[in-house]
């Protein structure tokens, strides 16, 4: 049973269109009990609450792919531990846990205690677990878990942590979350406005389900038994199925599709009931690579048409993931959706650095001027998950200059190699689902130019100069600040983002004061997907 819920928690993560599913959950045609009626019954008005964050008790990190543990605590003393298993993140992901230091609007319990989690909606591969440990104990037959939305919307009871004292709720994605001080009976008069939609009614008829049973386990209160499985087969009919025929209409609807199929499937589990769905899915890696394929392809889309490049390469590196996790990549074999996922990311991430120098050294009258310029197609690889090129520096001017005798000055370019081109992705808010790009991270070599050049003076003979880096000389001075031995190169940062087909571009005026050097340039970055 473990695995195929943990299987469950991965597939409400998929995103992207869905197919025919092989086999319905339940049968057809029974009603759920009269109890349960209310599910199926949208309410006209949904309880919200109005959470008043601590914003200054905030607590947030990084947390990595292979897991961790963030804790924050309130204003009274009341502590949230987020415990975060090593298989439910893909990237490495910020994480924020802001205390609620007052919840209104409440329809049933008292002194609730709860904490806002971000992203908003984050979703995970695995369960994650938020333990509650309050200032003021509150007995077992006393404690309701409860969520909400974005910012207090549709409010929903949560399933507990059946075989654990302690108060711990089980959480698949990010909102707020909490307990209260109540009976289970609080509820009866306001159970029908729980809960925004079918799917979240029916979790919290789940959940309240779940509490009784943890209360019987430990204190060995009396739990009345509900006939889930009729209402299970009327959530098909009614809410199931118009979801799956609507899935193949976009990216959005087909993982609505999916998170309401397994999303059912995961409360069926919880309640012991037994089902052969999700392991008809494990069985068809067919759907999940349609589901992979219209996502990427949407995302590619995104990339091409809107210049959106920051999130190809997380939705590839999550695709792969799954796909390992859950055994459909043999050892040494890369599947053919993952092969197409990362051309996809490839043909997105293609650019073309533009490379403008212009180079003086004066010297009471003598010295020289030098100018390059270079083109670089910059071009994502898959195979080492790297951004990089090369391309010829062409030495388009160079004048030597010495008073007093004639100068025959010679042209010598190089090869201008970009080692590294990284984007810093941000997000305007909590709820900023595309995010966006917030600066690069450039690490290069300009290359050694080859200048030459011949003098003539009277009565002197002429000199002739071998080939040198004059340009590169001046630039590797006026530019010493730039140079990072830990990356192994130059590295320019501090871009401005345009965004569109002429994405960024840096521009600077630099010199070396006493030396007589002067070096003016700019980096101008175009997004050319293919």
């Amino acid at each position: 049973m473990k695995k195929l819920i943990l299987f469950v928690s991965f597939l409400i993560l998929l995103v992207g269109a869905a197919c025919a599913l092989p086999g319905m959950l339940f049968g057809s045609g029974s009603k759920a009990p009269p109890e349960l009626q209310y599910v199926f019954e949208t309410p006209d008005e949904p309880f919200s609450v109005t959470p008043t964050l601590s914003t200054e008790r905030q607590i947030e990190a990084v947390i990595p792919a292979s897991g961790g543990t963030l804790t924050v605590t309130g204003a009274d003393g009341t502590a949230f531990r987020l415990d975060i298993p090593a298989s439910a993140l893909v990237t490495d992901t910020l994480i924020r846990m802001i205390p609620v230091s007052q919840l209104d609007g409440m329809p049933f319990g008292s002194n609730p205690y709860a904490v806002q989690l971000e992203p908003q909606g984050l979703q995970f591969y695995d369960f994650v677990t938020l333990t509650i440990i309050p200032t003021q104990e509150i007995p077992i037959d006393q404690q309701i878990f409860f969520g909400y939305q974005g910012t207090g919307e549709n409010l929903t009871l949560t399933s507990p942590v059946v075989d654990s004292r302690e108060i711990k709720i089980q959480l698949l994605h990010f909102s707020g979350y909490g307990v209260t001080k109540g009976f289970l009976a609080d509820i009866e008069p306001v159970r029908a406005r729980i809960g925004g939609d079918a799917e979240a009614r029916l979790q919290s008829a789940v959940a309240e389900q779940l509490a009784r049973v943890r209360q019987e386990q430990f204190l060995g209160n009396e739990n009345s038994e509900i006939d889930f499985e009729s209402a299970f087969q009327q959530y098909e009919e009614e809410v199931v199925k118009p979801r799956i025929a609507a899935a193949g209409e976009s990216c959005a609807a087909g993982r609505l599709a999916l998170q309401t199929v397994f999303g059912v499937e995961r409360q069926k589990q919880l309640l012991g009931f037994e089902s052969d769905a999700g392991n008809a899915l494990i069985d068809n890696a067919g759907l999940m690579e349609t589901v992979a394929d219209v996502c990427m392809k949407e995302e590619y889309e995104l990339c091409r048409d809107q210049h959106i490049i920051h999130r190809i390469i997380p939705a590839w590196l999550g695709l792969e993931r799954q796909f390992q996790l859950l055994g459909f990549s043999e050892q040494g074999t890369i599947p053919p959706v993952i092969q197409k996922a990362r051309e996809y990311a490839r043909k997105c991430l293609t650019f073309e650095m533009r490379f403008e120098s212009h180079a003086t050294f004066e010297d009471g009258g003598d010295g020289y001027d030098s100018t390059v310029e270079s083109k670089i197609k910059i071009q994502f690889n898959p195979e080492g998950v790297t951004m990089k090129g090369q391309a010829p520096l062409v030495n388009t001017a160079f004048d030597w200059r010495t008073q007093g005798c004639s100068v025959t000055s010679a042209r010598g370019g190089s090869t201008f190699e970009a080692i590294s081109l990284a984007y810093i992705s941000d997000t305007k808010s909590p709820t900023d689902e595309l995010g966006y790009v917030r600066d690069f991270k450039f690490v290069y070599y300009p290359g050694n130019t080859t200048e030459s050049f011949t003098i003539l003076c009277e009565d002197q003979p002429p000199f002739n100069s071998p080939p040198s880096p004059f340009w590169t000389g001046v630039y590797l001075v006026t530019h010493e600040s730039e140079m990072s031995q830990a990356d192994g190169g130059f590295l320019m940062e501090d871009w401005e983002i345009l965004g569109g087909e002429y994405y960024a571009k840096k521009e600077w005026i630099t010199e070396s004061a006493g030396l007589g050097l002067v070096e003016v340039g700019t980096f101008k970055l175009y997004h050319l997907p293919e």
